[in-house]
């Protein structure tokens, strides 16, 4: 079988998106994306095309790893093989080199989330020296008849973002990194007293991408506030399967269902 590792520098996006989709077929979650939504959605992640990776079998695509960085950090934003390519032994003959690979080029911590019931998938991240280090969860918003309480106002994403830059540093899943609203398209919401709320608008329903209350606010209730607020205000409103396993009270006793699927991050530090 002649593998070839092929940088995605070499590949439009609209190539891109459409190897995903194929290497994602009949999997936990399958990927549907259209090119400007994989535009959108990678480059707000981070995405290195550079790093990226397609490999090719017999010069047809088999496999793709899609790799997102933050000055010496690299995430594995996405990995599938295809349905023909699976359970031949492939994945870690892909996955070592192009690790190997960014390590000579300044990375020292790799990221990654997967599927917590992908347990095959968990054993091949641990052999490569990945280690569990939390659960994430998804939740969605109740439905609800209630009118808005609390007033809320609009503001900038760069006003959210000196909020946050002038709090001491706290570690934030890669996907709820408030970086991230700088291309996303969003809207910032705040009580003016410290709590934030950022909801984006890409997605069919709101999707709620990162909630703050500036630390010198925080034990009185504002997130928990925040978040019946927010309920009232958006139906179907709903968070990325990447909301830290100790907030999972704070979300389901603000009225929040969570998704069945939750996932685990993983984290390589060299």
């Amino acid at each position: 079988m002649g593998l070839t590792a092929v940088s995605a520098l070499h590949f439009s996006f609209a190539e891109l998106t459409d190897i995903l989709g194929r290497c994602f077929e009949d999997y936990f979650v399958p990927v549907s994306l259209t090119p400007d939504a994989f535009a959108l959605r990678f480059r707000a992640e981070g995405m290195s095309v550079e790093d990226s990776c397609v490999w090719k079998v017999d010069g047809e695509p088999a496999a793709i790893a899609i790799m997102t960085r933050r000055a010496n950090t690299a995430r594995l934003a996405a990995f599938a093989i295809s349905p023909a390519f699976r359970g031949k032994g492939l994945a870690k003959p892909m996955l070592a080199p192009l690790f190997d690979a960014l390590k000579t080029r300044g990375v020292e911590r790799f990221y990654l989330e997967v599927i917590a019931e992908n347990t095959a998938a968990v054993a091949l991240y641990q052999s490569l020296g990945f280690r569990i280090t939390q659960g994430l969860n998804g939740f969605k918003s109740a439905e609800t008849p209630n009118a808005p309480v609390d007033e809320l106002f609009s503001a900038t994403p760069d006003a959210l973002l000196r909020a946050v830059f002038r709090a001491p540093s706290e570690s934030t899943p890669w996907l709820l990194d408030p970086q991230m609203l700088t291309v996303l398209p969003s809207v910032i919401l705040t009580d003016n007293a410290g709590s934030w709320a950022a909801i984006t608008t890409q997605t069919p329903a709101p999707q709620l991408r990162f909630l703050f209350v500036e630390p010198v606010m925080r034990g009185q209730g504002n997130a928990r506030r925040v978040l019946q607020e927010l309920n009232s205000r958006y139906s179907g409103l709903f968070t990325p399967v990447a909301v830290p396993g100790r907030l999972a009270p704070l979300f389901t006793e603000s009225g929040y269902q969570p998704f069945s699927m939750a996932q685990h991050e993983m984290i390589w530090d060299l």
